[in-house]
C-alpha cells in the first residue's frame, strides 16, 4: 500500500498490509465542557500482522491511498476453476453434516434439499 506515493511499511514487523480507522484526539478542556466532538481527528493505519498503529494527523490534507492489484483482489489465492457441482459430497445447510449430493434428505437431521413449488 502506498500513501501519497510512499510505501507504507510497519516499523516493527515490516508488514505491508493495513486496515484504516479514524480516532478522536481528546483534550481535557473539551472533555470537561462535554464538547469532545470538536476535538481534532487522526487517521490510523493498523498493521494486519502485528497490530502496530501508525498515526497521521487529519488536518484537512488529502491522503491518497494506492493499492497493488493483488492487494485489492478479494479472492486472492482461491482456485477460480473449481466447480462445486462436480463434488460427490456436500454438507447440509441445517446441521453441516456431510452428505452425498444424490440424497434428497439429510441423513442426520432430515432436512429436505429439494423443495416442492
Amino acid at each position: 500500500m502506498k500513501l501519497n506515493g510512499y510505501e507504507l511499511v510497519c516499523p516493527i514487523c515490516k508488514g505491508k498490509k493495513f486496515d484504516r480507522r479514524s480516532s478522536l484526539l481528546n483534550t481535557r478542556g473539551m472533555t470537561f465542557l462535554n464538547l469532545d466532538w470538536l476535538d481534532a481527528n487522526a487517521i490510523n493505519y493498523i498493521c494486519n500482522t502485528c497490530g502496530y498503529i501508525l498515526w497521521f494527523i487529519d488536518d484537512g490534507r488529502e491522503y491518497i491511498e494506492e493499492y497493488n492489484a493483488e492487494d485489492r483482489s478479494e479472492i486472492h489465492g482461491i482456485n477460480i476453476g473449481y466447480e462445486t457441482s462436480e463434488a460427490r459430497e456436500d454438507e447440509c445447510p441445517n446441521c453441516f453434516c456431510k452428505r452425498d449430493v444424490d440424497e434428497k434428505e439429510c441423513p442426520n437431521c432430515g432436512y429436505s434439499f429439494y423443495k416442492e413449488c
